[in-house]
């Protein structure tokens, strides 16, 4: 089990109701995958590195990722994270800021909340 977030690329409708009733489309949208969630990506393991990164010695201790690669959960709307639950009060709040500063919102199915960009 992991604590799940979903990052998405605008357009996302302003009603929270609307917005959880359309998540699932918007993880399951095909098409190319945006540069911003390069970015996004580079910057999360830039502080977090993917779990295929680290040493089988270190990936308990270091590891904030449920799985690996990363890069497998991004797709053209959305980016499906999983956090390791011990890791969640640590890396939830970069990881919505990041993906907020890059005019991204966050779904948390855990609050629940969604995370806008300002």
């Amino acid at each position: 089990m992991s604590y799940n977030l979903a990052v998405c690329t605008p357009p996302v409708p302003l009603d929270d109701d609307t917005a959880w009733g359309a998540i699932d489309a918007l993880i399951d949208a095909q098409g190319p995958v945006p540069q911003v969630f390069r970015t996004l990506h580079d910057r999360l393991t830039g502080r977090y590195p993917c779990i295929c990164s680290l040493t089988d010695e270190t990936v308990d201790e270091e590891g904030v990722w449920s799985d690996g690669p990363l890069w497998n959960n991004f797709g053209h709307r959305t980016a499906v994270l999983g956090v390791v639950f011990s890791r969640v009060e640590e890396v939830l709040p970069f990881l919505v800021n990041t993906a907020n500063e890059l005019g991204l919102t966050v779904f948390d199915w855990a609050g629940p909340s969604i995370y806008r960009p300002k």
